[in-house]
């Protein structure tokens, strides 16, 4: 009975975080990756800080993101990314009701529309079947003879059909305002190939996939009890973290109704960032304490029940830890009778 007591703390002990995590961790990434992109903002770093604001986008989409990525763009001379992302920014905020943002990213676009370079595809004889694509990305017959805005620098144009020999080209737009055309020829018939041979299945055995157990020698106690406090350990690390974030998230909740005492939309944006951020740190806390309580309790047990002086030489001799796997997590197993 002690020994399913054990192994059944030391799992929840372990498996716990990562359940509790995934409930609103799109939020808390996005978060940390909109902080971090501003950073880089700040220090000029824009082409290491747009892939960040929009990697936050894509977890936690919102209009006042979308603004802040298609400045960063405007800033690292992507004009057409800046433009469309302006557009999307608008259409956002308009679903928000938020007409500030909407004027603003509105008149970002306007601003911006007449420096557009733009690319023009057009294709001749075209075979069945035949796919276009611009730097990768399929296109539509609609945008065939269509100028699309693009950035400045190199772009790849290519088109390929089943039976025809594969046709690509790069053209660089060196500046903005540039217009380029594109014309996909006519495509060569591919030559016949030979029927590939069937191959024999292999016939190598396949490797042990059970899970392995580790045998640890507990004859005075001493490997649980080791195990026992570094538990605890995380344990005490993790409450500290969700008191911190916690007293962290108070603050910002406080910062928050000064700016924005009265319910309904709020126009002062750090009023808004500050709620944010205090709905972050009150995820954190609450991770924090769970998680650490139960790696502590995990701890607590295993140091209490771990056998001492002449227990132990007649107690178990050899503990087993197993994997154990589960949908949301994973953890260990810990095996053994006193």
């Amino acid at each position: 009975m002690r020994s399913i007591a054990i192994g059944s703390v030391l799992a929840a002990a372990i498996v716990l975080s990562p359940i509790r995590a995934s409930a609103g961790g799109n939020e808390a990434a996005a978060e940390a990756l909109f902080q971090e992109a501003q950073k880089l903002v700040k220090e000029k770093k824009y082409a290491e800080a747009c892939p960040k604001f929009a990697e936050s986008n894509r977890l936690d989409r919102g209009a006042g993101t979308l603004i802040h990525l298609a400045d960063c763009y405007d800033k690292n001379k992507q004009t057409a990314s800046a433009w469309a992302t302006y557009k999307e920014a608008a259409s956002a905020a308009q679903a928000l009701q938020r007409s500030d943002w909407q004027k603003l990213a509105t008149t970002k676009a306007n601003a911006l529309e007449p420096k557009l370079a733009k690319i023009t595809i057009k294709v001749t004889e075209p075979p069945s079947g035949l796919e276009v694509t611009k730097d990768g990305a399929p296109l539509s017959q609609a945008s065939y003879g269509l100028a699309l805005p693009v950035d400045t620098g190199p772009h790849e144009v290519e088109a390929k059909a089943t039976g025809y020999k594969p046709w690509k080209t790069v053209v660089t737009v060196s500046k903005d305002g540039e217009k380029l055309d594109v014309v996909v020829p006519k495509l060569e018939a591919a030559p016949e190939t030979a029927t590939p041979v069937a191959t024999k299945p292999d016939d190598k055995p396949k490797e042990d996939t059970k899970p392995k157990t580790v045998e640890m020698s507990t004859e005075d106690g001493s490997s649980l009890r080791t195990v026992g406090y570094a538990l605890a350990g995380i344990g005490v690390v993790g409450i500290a973290v969700g008191a911190v974030t916690g007293f962290m998230a108070i603050g910002k909740n406080n910062t928050a109704k000064e700016k924005c005492p009265n319910d309904g939309a709020c126009a002062d944006k750090d009023g808004v960032d500050a709620n944010d951020q205090a709905k972050t740190f009150g995820l954190y806390s609450t991770i924090g304490f769970g998680a650490g309580a139960a790696c502590l309790i995990g701890g607590v047990v295993l140091i209490l029940t771990a056998p001492k002086g002449e227990a132990a030489k007649t107690g178990t001799k050899n503990v087993q830890l197993t994997p154990v796997a589960a949908a949301n997590g994973g953890g260990f197993l810990l095996n053994g009778s006193f």
